[in-house]
């Protein structure tokens, strides 16, 4: 299943791009980008060993590969979906954000997505009756530098499942991301 999404949507983003959108040629279109991005992440993720009622903190590093596409709102204001896989620490996501351009090289963007996680090691334990689910939602504050039109690189921090107090014992994943987008 995850194959045929992944080729879905790649199909999706590549009939987007086939005609180039132009201010010039059509003044009522949105101009709009495709990216491709990798990324390395270092995880902390804390996890209940073997579903038991012991919290283990563990260190993991991931390889996450993924497509965004940008969409200009307006002249410093971009809207962003991306779509990805990872390996090490494995889920897949869609998310989007916002994108505020601080110059024509820089950026900061802002968003949140669905992540459905499918690592051996996050057994979730359902609460108070309920059935237990991998899916979750996060949010992510990230830097983007492009180095040149093709070519840039980015910063993010993911939040994923937050940390609750420590009078409950629960879940969490969070980390820092590094990596590299080719347009």
């Amino acid at each position: 299943m995850k194959k045929y999404l992944i080729c879905l949507l790649v199909a999706y983003f590549t009939a987007i791009n086939l005609y180039p959108q132009s201010n010039n040629l059509l003044p009522n279109k949105i101009n709009s980008s495709s990216n491709i991005f990798i990324e390395y992440a270092l995880f902390e993720v804390e996890f209940f060993k073997n579903a038991e009622g012991e919290l283990k903190n563990k260190n993991i590093n991931s390889t996450i590969f993924g497509l965004s596409q940008n969409f200009k709102l307006s002249k410093s204001l971009d809207f962003i979906a991306s779509v990805g896989i990872s390996e090490g620490f494995e889920y897949n996501f869609l998310s989007t954000n916002l994108g505020i351009k601080l110059s024509e090289n820089f950026s900061l963007s802002l968003g949140g997505g669905a992540y459905q996680i499918n690592d051996d090691k996050w057994v979730p334990i359902g609460l108070d009756g309920n059935e237990a689910s991998s899916s979750e939602f996060g949010m992510n504050f990230g830097i983007n530098l492009m180095l040149n039109n093709n070519f840039g690189i980015l910063m993010k921090y993911n939040l994923i499942e937050p940390k609750e107090d420590e009078s409950k014992q629960s879940m969490s994943l969070n980390g820092l991301s590094f990596g590299l987008i080719l347009k």
